[in-house]
């Protein structure tokens, strides 16, 4: 869980939900959430930045994913990452793992 306002739009922060290491991001039109770890090596997503159209790009070797879908967006990653179901209930974000 995360305070709606600890994540300003177009940034991504690390949360931890029942274990998982999650990437939480504010995009334009929401919260979306990916596994924190870079499918390309172990680096966190969270330690990057968000980038056009709503996605993270991996800080060590400039990977990129969709927040929404998981999807690689750019490489060297090729497998895409988990994503989780996100929702807003008044102030308070909540993952679904």
């Amino acid at each position: 869980m995360a305070a709606v306002s600890d994540i300003a739009i177009d940034t991504v922060k690390a949360v931890i939900a029942e274990g998982q290491e999650i990437c939480l991001g504010h995009c334009e039109d929401g919260f979306f959430a990916i596994d924190d770890v870079c499918t390309h090596e172990n680096f966190l997503l969270s330690g990057g930045e968000m980038v056009e159209d709503c996605e993270v790009e991996c800080p060590q070797h400039g990977s990129r994913f969709n927040l929404k879908t998981g999807k690689v967006t750019g490489l060297p990653a090729v497998i895409p990452a988990k994503t989780f179901a996100v929702t807003v209930e008044g102030s308070d974000v909540y993952v679904d793992v």
